[in-house]
């Protein structure tokens, strides 16, 4: 069984489907296979308002919750995902932490390029830093979280509010995250020429991901894009890194944690064998999934509350 369904996924990932010319399919196809019946009382849709614009973000509050929260970024290369596709993930989730989840339904490219969904996740983090004491938490309460694209979000927003001085990240997961730009051939980051055929997610796809994300190319430099070309790494959140080893983003996720570490923030690195880009959020990798929430749980360590 296993044999056949590695030759099921290599057939798949190597059809050559463009996501350039076909993101919108893409997009209805992750609902569909994300899509279950669910009780629409475990979450609460809501709106942010943000001046010119509104952003969604659905939040999910498991029954026996422990008053903390995670913010959750999903993945999608910044084109595809949404808290509809990623709904069922974030109400598992909820339910294996028992924290509060609040999934942000950011805009996406090419509609929405750089930096429009990266604005859209930091004004509404800080609108919810800002009025903690309303919400009844506290700064060292919140978690924030992302997959793929998502990871990059967060690490991105992490680094935006050192600099800023907005508001204080205390805890970071980031789930086999992107960090860099550079998805070339010429890369230095070599999982992405060994992992970029036959895993699901592959080496020109990411290419096409950049292309739709960044609209102008010296935004390509920017820490906010490619959270490793960032000069410093001072004064970051505790950091929980996730990899997988046969996914292209593996070794940036590697990377970055070492970079983390040398500018002595606190780090736990832990990169999953035999798992793809993309586990938690998908059935068939099911062993992987059970693994991180437990990593992710001891993380978080919220044991005794």
């Amino acid at each position: 069984m296993k044999r056949i369904m590695s030759k099921v996924i290599k057939t798949v990932s190597n059809k050559d489907i463009s996501i350039k010319k076909n993101y919108k399919l893409f997009r209805v196809l992750q609902k569909i296979i994300n899509s279950k019946i669910v009780n629409k009382q475990e979450y609460e849709d809501i709106i942010f308002y943000l001046g010119d614009r509104n952003i969604k973000a659905r939040v999910f509050n498991y029954e026996h919750s422990i008053h903390k929260a995670i913010i959750f970024i999903h993945g999608g290369g910044w084109v595809i995902g949404s808290v509809e596709s990623y709904t069922n993930t974030c109400m598992e989730l909820s339910k294996k932490t028992k924290r509060t989840v609040i999934a942000i339904d950011y805009r996406l490219a090419p509609e929405f390029p750089y930096p429009n969904g990266f604005n859209d996740c930091y004004d509404v983090i800080k609108l919810i830093m800002d009025n903690l004491d309303t919400l009844g938490w506290k700064e060292e309460d919140i978690c924030l979280m992302g997959d793929s694209a998502g990871g990059n979000l967060v690490a991105a927003i992490s680094l935006k509010a050192r600099c800023n001085k907005d508001f204080k990240i205390y805890k970071q997961i980031l789930l086999y995250p992107a960090l860099q730009s550079d998805y070339s051939t010429h890369t230095k980051f070599k999982s992405v020429i060994e992992n970029g055929k036959d895993y699901i997610l592959t080496q020109k796809q990411l290419q096409e991901y950049m292309t739709l994300y960044i609209s102008d190319p010296k935004d390509l430099d920017s820490p906010y894009v490619s959270p490793l070309k960032a000069r410093t790494l001072f004064f970051q959140p505790d950091t929980l890194i996730i990899t997988s080893d046969l996914d292209p983003l593996r070794d940036e996720g590697k990377y970055y944690a070492k970079r983390l570490k040398r500018y002595f923030n606190y780090v736990e690195y832990y990169n999953f064998e035999e798992a793809m880009h993309g586990f938690l959020s998908q059935p068939i990798q099911k062993k992987h999934t059970m693994k991180a929430y437990n990593k992710i749980i001891n993380f978080l360590g919220d044991v005794n509350d």
